[in-house]
């Protein structure tokens, strides 16, 4: 019987705008309650993005999921006080759309050994509103981009085991960037000096940035759509028997191309200082007509990224997954916008380029899933994403942080084809000086040492010890989901206490301690009973 798998919705909190850098990993309801696993899982249709070789292990003949996600988040900025003391701080909060990176995934298996789809996501975007007037207006108001991905992708299955497939992204996007020509504040001190070029060009002016006060005086709006790129999306597939997976995924690097993007030069609503502007621009060879016909060209990579992935079934009930994500950010030097003249091809207004000079990066991911019932399953997963941009290179278009997620999710099944997917997830730093890196190695040395485990009591001491896989797997899901409470409860604890007017610090280490440990007790027999009940 033909199956249609149908998810519906997620839901996603984030910390930050999309994922780490512009690069999108919400692109599937199911795996975002997984924290983003999946190269080395059979996920039928969605293993088209995934990785294109498992979609040939679909196990049904049609297979259909689309979904959306919702993202929300801000970013905070705090000036720094001057050393008299005289300018206190101002802090600026970003006011950021909800962001909804989309998915559509078909999969259609003819043949037992072959399969051919067609995926539709948005697998690059970011989303940043500072407003017109902060402080940092010169550098970025507001920054809008999105890209659109469309692959058709084959998979063949080479043998009962191992199976390659090959996806054709075409990919292509717009973006929207406005930003302020001019600093914001009379006291800001380009603007002082510049006040003083202006009394020597044109004596006896008024000053317009005391006139504008805390307002943006000029902004250029740019806008434009990228053309179409192409690109690749590779996988290998070895499923070696009915515990184990091992998979592998290479999506090519894409150019964004903007060759005839629109400027427009907006002024302050003001007669007093519009007047002023239209006797000084030309002063200045600005001239806001010639401004406003030119054409914007820009090119922004899309990185390219190499994913492993492992996948480990004790029981038919459980899974877990991890992968391993590598990310070729250092193809985003720099951006350079050119504001030219349609005619001539010659500049109209210089923008000097912005240095980004991003670093490759890694992202380790974390997740497993139990199929409780028929009709429900639960997930769990975290995840940690390195972040590309160095402390010297930090700016406001995309706030960067090494993040630390968790992330959790259900599956719900009303009827036999269809599936309903929920998933949320909080995105955290990982490292209060923003730059660590730590989380991720120490999670790798946990995996290696769980493959040391396995490997030394099944193939060095054979039989020496029954279920150490079992043993294994209820001390480390133990841990991981004990860690989970620990955070929770001794972040709300002092909060409830501070709720009821009782001081927080009642609820200090020794009460925290007491809850915790006898929660992680209860919860370590019950995974451990659920484990060897489907083990024996």
């Amino acid at each position: 019987m033909k199956k249609l798998f149908l998810v519906l919705a997620a839901a996603a909190i984030a910390s930050g705008a999309y994922a780490e850098g512009y690069q999108v990993n919400n692109l599937s309801s199911k795996q975002n309650g997984m924290g983003h696993v999946g190269t080395a899982m059979k996920l039928n249709s969605e293993s088209i993005w995934f990785n294109p070789a498992a979609a040939s292990f679909q196990s049904t003949q049609f297979d259909f999921s689309v979904g959306v996600t919702g993202i929300a988040s801000k970013a905070t900025y705090t000036t720094l006080p001057d050393y008299t003391g005289k300018t206190q701080s101002r802090h600026f909060t970003s006011d950021n759309k909800i962001a909804t990176p989309l998915y559509a995934y078909f999969n259609y298996k003819p043949l037992d050994w072959m399969s051919v789809g067609l995926a539709f996501n948005t697998p690059f975007g970011s989303s940043m509103n500072w407003g017109d007037n902060w402080a940092g207006a010169q550098l970025v108001q507001s920054i809008n981009l999105k890209a659109y991905n469309l692959q058709p992708t084959v998979s063949f299955k080479i043998c009962e085991h191992l199976s390659v497939g090959a996806g054709l992204m075409m990919t292509w996007g717009k973006f929207d960037l406005s930003r302020s020509m001019l600093p914001v504040g009379a006291a800001n001190a380009q603007n002082v000096a510049l006040n003083n070029i202006i009394q020597i060009v044109a004596p006896g002016t008024p000053n317009i940035f005391e006139l504008a006060g805390d307002r943006n005086i000029m902004s250029l709006d740019l806008e434009g759509k990228a053309k179409m790129a192409v690109g690749v999306n590779l996988g290998i597939m070895w499923d070696i028997n009915e515990q184990w997976s091992l998979g592998m995924t290479y999506r090519s690097k894409l150019k964004m191309k903007v060759n005839s993007g629109s400027i427009d030069m907006s002024t302050i609503d003001d007669p007093t200082i519009q007047a002023v502007l239209g006797q000084l621009l030309p002063k200045f060879d600005i001239n806001p007509s010639a401004i406003s016909s030119a054409i914007v060209k820009t090119e922004l990579p899309l990185p390219a990224s190499l994913t492993w992935g492992v996948s480990f079934r004790p029981v038919p009930k459980w899974e877990f997954a991890v992968d391993l994500q590598y990310v070729l950010w250092s193809a985003y030097d720099q951006l350079d916008v050119q504001i030219l003249n349609p005619s001539t091809n010659l500049p109209v207004l210089t923008i000097p380029a912005s240095d980004k000079n991003y670093s490759n990066t890694l992202a380790f991911r974390f997740g497993g899933e139990y199929h409780a019932l028929d009709w429900l399953t639960a997930r769990m997963g975290m995840y940690v994403d390195e972040s590309p941009v160095s402390s010297d290179y930090l700016n406001p278009e995309t706030p960067s942080m090494t993040k630390l997620a968790y992330t959790a999710g259900v599956t719900f099944r009303p009827c036999k084809w269809m599936h309903v997917d929920l998933a949320y997830g909080y995105v955290n730093s990982a490292d209060p000086e923003r730059t660590g890196s730590y989380p991720y190695t120490n999670s790798v040395l946990g995996i290696v040492n769980g493959l040391r485990i396995y490997l030394m009591y099944t193939f060095l001491f054979p039989g020496q010890y029954q279920n150490v896989m079992g043993y294994a797997i209820v001390v480390s899901v133990s841990l991981f989901f004990s860690v989970i409470l620990a955070k929770l409860v001794g972040g709300m604890l002092p909060l409830a206490a501070k709720k009821l007017g009782a001081d927080p610090a009642i609820m200090a280490t020794p009460f925290i301690t007491t809850i915790v440990d006898a929660c992680s007790l209860i919860l370590y027999f019950q995974i451990a009973q659920v484990v060897f009940r489907n083990m024996m």
